[in-house]
This record gives C-alpha cells, structure tokens and sequence, in this order.
C-alpha cells in the first residue's frame, strides 16, 4: 500500500513538473504576445495620427491654392488699372503740354488782349477766373492721376510680397506632406512587420499550449494506466491470499461466484477514471460518458461474450469495454479511463466517446 502511495506522489509530482515547463514556455510566449500587440496599438496610433496630419495638410493647401489663384486674379486686375491709369496719366500731361505750347508759341499778348477786350467788369473777372481754372484744371488732373497710379502700384507690390508668402507657404506645406507620406509608408511597413511577427508569436503560441495540453492528457493516460496495473496487481495478491487461507473459503467461493455471475473479476475504477458520480470526464484528447443498459438494454449490439464486468462495465469475451463513437468506424479498439475498449455502436457525439456500463 505504501508503495502504491509512493507511486501515485511520485506520477503527480512528475504531472506538476510537466505542467510547470510547458507553463513557463507559455508564459514567455504571452509575454511577446503581449509585448506586439501593444507596438501593434502603438503604430496603429501613430499611423492614424499621420494620416490626420496628412489631410490637415492636403485641406491647407488646398486652401493656399485657392489664395494664391484669387492673388493672381488680383495682380492681374491691378495690373490692367495700372495700365489704364498709366495711359490716363500720359493723355493728360500730352493736353496739357499741347494747351502751354499754345500759350507759349501765341504769347501773353493773346490772354492779355482776350482780358482787356472785357466789356465789363464782370466779363474781365470771369475770363480771368476761367484762364486760372484752366491751369488749376491741368495741374489738380495730373496730380491726382499720379496718385491713383502710385496708389495702384503700392496695391500691387503688396499684392505679389502676399503672393509671394503664399507661394512659400505652399512650398512648406508641400515638404511637409512629403515627409509625413514617408513616415506614412515607413509605420506602415513596421505595422506590417510587427504584425507578422504577432501572427507568428500567436501561432507558436497556440502550438505550445496544444502542445502542453497533449503532454499534460499523455501524463493523465500514463498516471491513470499505473493506477489500473497497481490496482489490478493488488487486487490479484489479495485473491491469491485468500485463497492460500483456509479460514476463506467460502468468502473465496462466494466472491468466485459472484464474479462469474458478472462476468468478470478484478475490474478496479482507478482515480481519475469515469464513475457514475463523474458522470462526464475528458481523458487523452476525447471527453467520456456513460450509458446504461438498464436504460439502453442494447440488444441489437451482438457483443460476443457481453458481461458486466467487477468495476460495472460491460465487456465483450475479450475483455474490451463495450463503446459507442462516432469518431472512430466499429471494431476499433480505443483507451478510455477505465481500460481498452471496442467501438460497437454510435451516436455519442464528435470528440466523445459513451462507455456501456451497468450503472
């Protein structure tokens, strides 16, 4: 019994060590997971920020675009009433060239003797009052058109120095969309690495921990295996002491009885293995449930040699626990908990297997 015991800490402490490897390799590799999947956010940030940028900046020049074409049509109209000022400017200083060589080439004595034939006074004052308006005329014109086309020319100076400024301005935004297209493509390309690199670590991720899901349902198979041998091998000394005594003959002769009347002898549960109170177990990759034949008699079965076995099973002649699957085609041999067993009906369900039992 001690040595039994010894075994069974022993298989657990070997179950625990297994759990324990594959956990810390786990480990490692959530951790890497972990760690992409936050650069993964953080260049998806990065990449949803430039591409913000790069639509501030196309809407700037845009709008700088609009700008420097209205400066343009600007210029041009200043240009034109520069132009007309300009002639303007040039027809009034030619007549009043023309009207002082006039009086130049016909004298004072012309304006003098247009004054004094004056009938009266009223006609002097206002043929004098009309020669200076003339003048006054001449003068104020010119003088006022030399400041509409000063006036014109300032407008346009100030006019392409903004043109300019908007021009540079649209040189600016034009680098600056530029390198922020080249950040753009370089996150995304770091994007695209580090998401290769996710895909892989989560890959390797899921193949570990299958991994260590099969080493953990190898250790269950093997602890439970060891535990049927040991408990098979323990109950064969207990019958062979039995029978070495003769106080326990008839205990020997009644439990050889009863043993024939189930079938068979020597069927032990082992821990760990499907019972009634279980109900539903997962063992070696596949789940295990029962099925009663006080509820499915199962007489269409044709199980040669069909017993009821010690541990309440129902076996065949040879000692196969009577299955039902629908993974595995009939006559298939499958370890399950509580032994071998044959598939001889279906219905359980993919990824499970029904034991025939007379619980």
């Amino acid at each position: 019994m001690k040595m039994q015991k010894k075994r069974i800490v022993q298989c657990g402490l070997s179950l625990i060590c297994a759990f324990g490897i594959a956990l810390s390799g786990m480990s490692v590799h959530a951790e890497e997971v972990d760690s992409l999947e936050d650069k993964t956010s953080n260049l998806q940030s990065q990449l949803e920020g430039i591409n913000q940028d790069l639509v501030t900046i196309s809407n700037e020049i845009a709008e700088t675009e609009v700008k420097i074409e209205e400066s343009n049509n600007e210029v041009f109209r200043l240009e034109a009433s520069l132009q007309i000022s300009r002639n303007n400017e040039e027809v009034q200083y030619a007549n009043m060239k023309t009207r002082i060589k006039y009086m130049y080439e016909n004298g004072s004595d012309t304006l003098l003797s247009m004054i004094c034939e004056a009938k009266s006074m009223g006609e002097f004052l206002n043929r004098v009052d009309f020669i200076q308006n003339i003048t006054k005329y001449d003068k104020d014109m010119l003088e006022n058109m030399v400041k509409v086309r000063e006036g014109i020319e300032e407008q346009e100076a100030e006019l392409k120095s903004r043109q300019q400024e908007l021009l540079d301005l649209q040189s600016q935004l034009d680098s600056e969309q530029a390198a922020l297209q080249a950040k753009a493509e370089e996150t995304s390309t770091d994007l695209a690495t580090v998401n290769a690199q996710l895909e892989a670590a989560r890959a390797a991720q899921k193949k570990q921990e299958e991994e260590a899901q099969r080493k953990a349902d190898e250790q269950l198979a093997k602890k439970a295996q060891e535990e049927t041998k040991q408990a098979s091998a323990s109950a064969g000394s207990n019958t062979s002491a039995g029978n070495n005594n003769p106080s326990n003959n008839n205990s020997s002769n009644n439990t050889s009885s009863d043993s024939s009347n189930s079938g068979s002898g020597g069927y032990v549960i082992p821990s760990g293995g499907l019972t009634p109170s279980k109900g539903r177990i997962w063992y070696n990759g596949h789940t295990e449930t029962y099925y009663s034949q006080k509820v499915l008699p199962g007489g269409g079965l044709a199980i040669p040699g069909r017993h009821i076995a010690s541990d309440g099973t129902i076996r065949d002649a040879d000692g196969y626990i009577v299955l039902a699957s629908d993974d595995y085609p009939r006559g298939t041999v499958v370890e399950t908990s509580l032994g071998a067993g044959k598939v001889y009906d279906t219905g359980s369900g993919s990824g499970n297997i029904d034991l025939y039992t007379d619980w």
